[in-house]
């Protein structure tokens, strides 16, 4: 029984720079995010994380990080 596929990708230049850029972006924002939930955990405050992402499109270094997401745009 075949429980999944492996497939091998073969990037070129621009596409490994691409995949750099978007995992650097992923974890510059998974960070921010984690940061802004335990500020707002230790406050008492409300941690929903759609609240978080809400507050994020007012954030100024993460403005570029909504563009060229699928869902990443108001």
């Amino acid at each position: 029984m075949i429980l999944a596929h492996r497939i091998e990708l073969d990037p070129t230049e621009k596409q490994k720079e691409y995949f750099r850029q978007a995992c650097g972006t992923a974890r510059f924002v998974w960070n921010w995010a984690l940061e802004e939930w335990n500020y707002r955990y230790d406050l008492g405050a409300n941690t929903a994380a759609c609240e978080i992402k809400r507050y994020s499109f007012k954030y100024e270094a993460l403005a570029g990080c909504h563009q060229g997401i699928p869902g990443g745009r108001r």
